[in-house]
Parts: structure tokens; C-alpha cells; sequence
């Protein structure tokens, strides 16, 4: 049977010396207004919001959509008000303080591992869907698949980190990239570029073409898509835990 998964669309902001943060990976606030509008225009869009934990925490991100005209967009397009939110970690260390976990107005799904200790695992708002693999990190392939399979997700978009978008790139799954480039340099070589730290290589590299670029500003705000790639995939299984009761089962 063919493997099917969602279209992937990507949005990310670079300075002009292609970084997308700091090598701490604080959060710059390097865009302007418009970027920010046009950040939330992009996460509209998706069935699926996807971010990384470090990203959520780092940025104090709740991954919601309040607007309200972008919400009726969606709502006449036939989807929900608000994307369903995906949360990727390997180590598992979430904290249930987080913005994200204060916000319960869309669905949050997470893929970890079993690295993810039980106190972690038992704490997870009712809200939460768990899912751990055996693999030392969440491969992100299954996840797109279950993403797909299980929650009939169209499209996801993804936020980051840049971690997160270059394992997508290296699998072939990033069907749309939006990018905003500042007027910013950074430095630094450990800070990150677009697709992770400047010394992790792809298996082979990954083409797009430009479909759209607009000046805004001082800002050029670009939408490249996909050349024709092969998507690399091999599913890995994971276990799903709906309940605490489940989830104490599985620690004893």
C-alpha cells in the first residue's frame, strides 16, 4: 500500500547571514509586525501546527490561533477553529507550566520516547495524546503517518526548530517553505541556520523553486516550493497511551 502523509508546509525567518537565532537559540524577535501577521496567516493554513519542545519553550508558545477572522476562515474551509497542535521532544522533559499546556482549546498531540520519565508521562492534561517510540529519537516519518493515518490530517505546518525542519528535509517531506529574510547579521558559528547547526549535512540536497517573493518593508518575504523528491520512508511502530490509567499500567 502506498504511504500517504500530510503536505508539509514550513515557516521560518533568516538574517541575512542565514541564521534563524542566536547559538543560545533565544528568541530575537528579529521581524517586523508584518511577519508576525503573515507567521499567523501561515499557521491558519494547516490542519496541524508541529514545533519542537525546545522551540515551544524557548519562544513561550502556546500554538494557538486567536484571531478571529483566521479562525473563520478555516471553519468556512472545513476545518477547526484552530490547528491541532503536535509536539515533538526525544527527551521527553516537558513541563506542564508551559504556555502550551495552558492553552486547551485545540487538541495536543505528543511523540516522544521512553526516555520520558513517569512522573512526565502521568502528568499530561487530559487534553494530551501520547505517543512514545522505542528509537532514541522520534522518527519523523511515523509521526507523519500516524499525523495521516489516525488524525486524517491534510496538511501540517511546522515552526521549528531548525533541527526539526532539516530531519524533514532529509527525508524529503517539506513541501512548502516560507521564508522571511531580514535586514539582520547575527554571526556566530554556532548559531543555527535555516536547517540546524552549519556542520549538520543532508544525505543529499534538497531543491526548491521560488513561487512567490514580495519586499515588505525592509523585509523580503519569499515562498519557495518542492522539486520532485523522493520521500524516504520507513515506518517504525509506537505505542499510544490515552488514559493515566494506561499510562501507570505501562511504568509498573
Amino acid at each position: 500500500m502506498a504511504f500517504r502523509r500530510p503536505r508539509l508546509l514550513a515557516n521560518f525567518a533568516v538574517t541575512a547571514d542565514g541564521k534563524v537565532s542566536t547559538r543560545c537559540f533565544t528568541p530575537t524577535g528579529f521581524t517586523s509586525a508584518a511577519d508576525k501577521d503573515r507567521l499567523r496567516t501561515i499557521r491558519s493554513l494547516g490542519d496541524g501546527l508541529l514545533v519542537g519542545a525546545k522551540t515551544v519553550a524557548a519562544d513561550s508558545m502556546s500554538m494557538g490561533l486567536s484571531d478571529p477572522e483566521l479562525q473563520a476562515g478555516r471553519m468556512a474551509r472545513g476545518q477547526t477553529a484552530e490547528p491541532v497542535r503536535v509536539l515533538l521532544t526525544n527527551s521527553g522533559q516537558l513541563d506542564v507550566r508551559w504556555k502550551v499546556f495552558q492553552n486547551d482549546r485545540s487538541p495536543l498531540i505528543i511523540f516522544s520516547t521512553h526516555a520520558m520519565p513517569a512522573k512526565i508521562r502521568n502528568r499530561m492534561p487530559g487534553f494530551c495524546d501520547l505517543w512514545m517510540f522505542d528509537e532514541p529519537e522520534v522518527p519523523l516519518i511515523s509521526v507523519l503517518d500516524i499525523l495521516k493515518r489516525e488524525y486524517h490530517l491534510n496538511s501540517v505546518v511546522c515552526e521549528g526548530g531548525p533541527r526539526v525542519l532539516g530531519a524533514l528535509f532529509n527525508i524529503g517531506a517539506v513541501d512548502d517553505l516560507y521564508v522571511t529574510h531580514a535586514p539582520r547579521i547575527f554571526g556566530g558559528q554556532l548559531a543555527p541556520t535555516l536547517s540546524g547547526l552549519p556542520t549538520e549535512f543532508f544525505s543529499a540536497p534538497v531543491a526548491f523553486r521560488l513561487k512567490e517573493a514580495k519586499q515588505i518593508g525592509c523585509e523580503f518575504h519569499t515562498h519557495f516550493v518542492a522539486q520532485r523528491q523522493t520521500f524516504r520512508y520507513k515506518k517504525l511502530s509506537a505505542q499510544r497511551f490515552d488514559s493515566i490509567d494506561n499510562q501507570q499500567n505501562f511504568c509498573e
